[in-house]
């Protein structure tokens, strides 16, 4: 017997699934294990398990006998579940239909429910507005599915259904044999039987591992148990993981308590070192080398000028210059003095720089000669500032700065000449250690502290994690402002080993990495994924006798995921050296987990974990209300634990808001009596996985890291709306591939004037100029895209997904105009090569095609080498189009004959460019 509908039904039917499923539809199932593939072609695995006799008579009295009234029950509770997998209060699944109607197409034989989970309501209310959802959802139940799907725009796919992933059913009141034609991801059927009622879950294989479909069956009769006799109980209040479940957690997770030296500081621990180990190589920078009591006395000369200009147990005293073997005397030095110190970076914009300064209320800052002329327009304001100090050159008489300010300009003969014996400690284990400013939301970056004993722990528990010995040698390739620098500078110097300090054009360029790696033989090597990318890409294409790296034993790749065939082809290439994936927040004195890759990973896995937590630390996954989650489920990381630093500097509210006190107290790592047991909240999203692993998902905020820096994309939109022809922005992050992130800019335009009088390239090309006067370049946007409006979801929220993607690749050819000058090919030639393009127009952007800075490095590299002329790496950024470059490079060219000239009177002849 057919069931015919009139017209207004149909219409009505229409117009229910219409407001149901307009929109974002919300992304419910749990989370995936492994890729998944275009076409999915294996089987279905089975896991059976039963509710206990209590649990399955306290559902059935509840349910008085009814049918409908128990699948409504287990559909409740499962949609709770799904809520904490999904992290979406939106939850939407199939359910079977009720009633005997013929229909042809199988969707008709499951239909959507879609539900709101809200933690405020009671479970008794929250199963009448299932049931009410339900209800509905039956009745409206007999229309065409697929018309819907066509007419809402819903995309189809061959490896998922297109609405939902999760089909429930119970045996006793619906036909289970049509699921298995249903495109879905899982099938969870319930039967009562005699008084018991037991479950089975069909899933993919592919899809899920064995281990996360048992822990969710397990999870969801806790689930049951928690609120079926408590009716009344808040959904946020139900208990997710019984005692022996928190403490596998709690506990086992955390197993790892070392003993180390954190009641010390780490110029204590140097000094120990200098004793053992006088005439070992400490330190190496190009062609220069010091021994441990080489860098003991030269620090300790700088240490003593510090303490008699006045620094005191705890200050802050800024650094201000390139890395180099002055760099790692200024940090012991401060260290020794008392101090703790405070990077900042030189290439950074002057208004970034000025605000460091002020901010931070430095007294004292060390830098170079030839940066005392940048720093005369930056220090105005800086009232506290009273003493700069020179490390690298005499500062002939009266510097222009020093006449205009008011300032103590110190210079090398003003220490050098002082005793070089260790002074007398007057630092604790609990002071600060260092500030490093981090991106911030507000457009101001915020300074985290992190303690001597934090940093300590960081650097014994890798000392430990990768067996280093005295034979250490590190690549201090990081930049200042990062805190991977941090143990890069210090690690080696508590054990024995060498710092080899290289700049960043070495590590830019592969083969110059390359070459460090095998001439220094470094033992490790940390590297964020862009640049690991460039040294693996490099070095596969040489001859398998040379590119072996005898000495390098560890691969640590940082600051961003990596990815799996990233990893795969490394180990291919060099097997015996293991990769380290590691993670951790500035805030947390950098790494707190790390997983060790010594053989290729399964190629479906979706991730490298991000691995278990490090010595004397403890990690969490909670929600929102600070409660753990259950292992699959995605939450906060967070951790406590000697690491954890002491907040933000002069910032209350995000220090109270980040840093809270650690409710998990009675398992947590014991800390010394003058520490507080605070947990840091990353703000990035992780899973526990069965093993005890951690598995990386993401920011829960905008803030992302790109090339090893944190980026707070908020920061970036608050720049472009302060242009008087921005009315909003929205900065995202894109990937051409896993492991090349960029950032791309959309900005609408305030009024219809706005629109008319600033074509698109002119107002991009005055937001990037903005952006380059107030971010570093690794914050600046690869694209910036002027649209008419943001687009938004019914919600109105900003539909991200429906954003424009940029055209990297400058495909439309309109303005296209080619090389015209042997210069013009020269630098298209480089272009092309690293930005890996088909070809290149003088008028094209080198940012707009995807350029970022790590990439400017690589591309003046060859610039200099092409022309034979110092060119600055702030050239690109000036002058950021091929005609603008070459146009400078022929000015610096210019100079530079004339310079010849004046020197000898003689007119040279360009070697190898003729302009």
């Amino acid at each position: 017997m057919s069931t015919h509908l009139d017209s207004n039904d149909l219409l009505s039917q229409k117009i229910y699934w219409i407001n149901k499923l307009s929109g974002e539809l919300p992304e419910t199932n749990l989370m995936l294990d492994y890729v998944r593939p275009l076409f999915y072609s294996g089987k279905n695995k089975s896991l059976s398990f039963d509710l206990s006799n209590d649990l399955s008579q306290s559902i059935i009295k509840l349910a008085q006998g009814s049918y409908f009234s128990m699948y409504w029950i287990l559909v409740s509770a499962l949609n709770i579940l799904l809520q904490k997998y999904t992290r979406n209060n939106d939850v939407i699944i199939g359910i079977p239909i009720y009633e005997k109607i013929f229909l042809d197409e199988i969707n008709n034989k499951v239909i959507p429910l879609h539900t709101q989970v809200k933690p405020h309501l009671s479970f008794k209310d929250f199963l009448f507005q299932v049931k009410d959802s339900i209800i509905s959802a039956y009745n409206n139940q007999s229309y065409n599915f697929d018309e819907l799907i066509q007419l809402l725009n819903i995309s189809k796919s061959p490896n998922r259904h297109p609405i939902f992933d999760i089909v429930v059913c119970l045996e006793n009141i619906h036909n289970k044999s049509p699921l298995n034609q249903l495109n879905n991801d899982i099938t969870i059927s319930f039967k009562v039987d005699c008084g018991s009622i037991s479950a089975d879950i069909e899933y993919k294989e592919h899809l899920f591992q064995d281990e996360n479909i048992k822990f969710m069956s397990r999870y969801y009769s806790n689930i049951l148990g928690s609120c079926i006799n408590q009716v009344n109980t808040k959904i946020s209040e139900i208990v997710f993981l019984k005692d022996y479940e928190q403490h596998q957690i709690l506990t086992e997770f955390n197993n790892k308590t070392k003993q180390y030296p954190v009641n010390q500081t780490i110029n204590q621990l140097f000094e120990t070192q200098v004793s053992q180990t006088p005439n070992n190589i400490a330190v190496i920078h190009q062609q220069t080398q010091l021994t441990y009591q080489e860098l003991n006395h030269q620090a300790n000369q700088l240490a003593e000028l510090l303490r008699k200009l006045g620094v005191e147990q705890g200050d802050f005293v800024g650094i201000f210059k390139d890395r180099d073997i002055n760099f790692l005397i200024a940090i012991l030095a401060i260290y020794k003095a008392g101090g703790a110190y405070v990077p900042i970076d030189s290439t950074y914009p002057p208004n970034r720089i000025k605000y460091m300064l002020s901010n931070s209320e430095v007294r004292f800052l060390l830098t170079d000669f030839s940066l005392l002329n940048v720093l005369s327009d930056l220090v105005e304001g800086c009232s506290e500032l009273s003493s700069i100090i020179c490390l690298d050159s005499i500062v002939i008489a009266q510097t222009p700065l020093a006449k205009q300010t008011g300032l103590k300009i110190y210079n090398k003969l003003d220490f050098q000449q002082l005793s070089n014996d260790n002074i007398e400690q007057v630092n604790h284990a609990a002071d600060p250690a260092y500030m490093l400013y981090t991106s911030g939301s507000t457009g101001l970056p915020k300074g985290a502290i992190v303690r001597h004993d934090g940093a300590i722990n960081h650097i014994y528990a890798q000392f430990d994690e990768l067996e280093l010995t005295q034979e250490f040698s590190f690549l201090q390739s990081a930049p200042s402002s990062t805190d991977i620098s941090v143990w890069q500078f210090l690690a080696p110097l508590l054990i024995g080993g060498q710092t080899v300090i290289v700049d960043i054009e070495t590590v830019a360029i592969p083969e110059q990495l390359f070459l460090a790696l095998k001439s220094e033989k470094i033992t490790v090597v940390e590297l964020v994924p862009a640049l690991f990318v460039g040294l693996l890409e490099y070095t596969s294409q040489l001859p398998i006798h040379q590119r072996e790296l005898p000495n390098l034993k560890w691969m640590m790749v940082v600051g961003e995921p990596v990815s799996v065939s990233l990893v795969n082809r490394w180990l291919e290439i060099y097997p015996e050296i293991k990769i380290v994936n590691a993670y951790g927040p500035t805030e947390a004195a950098d790494d707190i987990t790390q997983f060790i890759v010594d053989k290729p990973l399964p190629e479906n896995q979706r991730t490298v974990p991000i691995g278990k937590p490090l010595a004397n630390l403890n990690l969490y996954i909670l929600d929102g209300e600070m409660q753990l989650l259950p292992i699959g489920a995605p939450g906060e990381i967070c951790v406590s634990g000697i690491g954890v630093g002491d907040g933000y500097w002069k910032n209350q509210e995000k220090t109270n808001f980040s840093f809270v006190t650690n409710p998990f107290t009675d398992v947590s790592q014991k800390l010394p009596e003058n520490r507080r047991d605070l947990i840091y909240k990353t703000g990035d999203l992780g899973r526990w996985l069965p093993d005890g692993n951690i598995e990386f998902l993401g920011r829960i905020d905008h803030q992302v890291k790109i090339r090893g820096f944190r980026v707070e994309l908020g920061e970036i939109e608050t720049f472009l709306c302060q242009h008087q022809a921005v009315r909003e922005a929205v900065v995202i992050v894109m990937e051409e591939n896993p492991d090349d992130k960029r950032l791309v800019a959309y900005v609408v335009p305030r009024t219809e004037s706005d629109r008319n009088d600033l074509s698109s390239s002119e107002l991009v090309q005055q937001l990037r100029d903005l952006l380059k006067e107030r971010l570093p370049g690794h914050m600046i946007p690869s694209a910036i895209i002027r649209i008419e409006a943001l687009p938004l979801s019914p919600s109105g929220k900003i539909d991200r997904r429906a954003l424009p993607v940029p055209n990297f690749q400058n495909e439309s050819q309109l303005d296209f105009v080619a090389p015209r000058t042997p210069a013009e090919e020269i630098v298209a030639d480089i272009w092309i090569q690293i930005l890996k393009r088909d070809h290149i127009g003088i008028y094209d952007n080198f940012f707009d095609l995807g350029g970022h800075s790590l990439l400017a490095t690589q591309a003046i590299s060859r610039l200099r080498e092409a022309f034979k002329v110092e060119v600055p790496l702030r050239t690109l950024f000036e002058a950021p189009t091929l005609a603008q470059l070459v146009e400078g490079i022929e000015k610096m060219l210019t100079v530079q004959q004339l310079q010849l000239v004046s020197m000898d009177g003689v007119d040279h002849e360009r070697e190898e460019i003729e302009l």
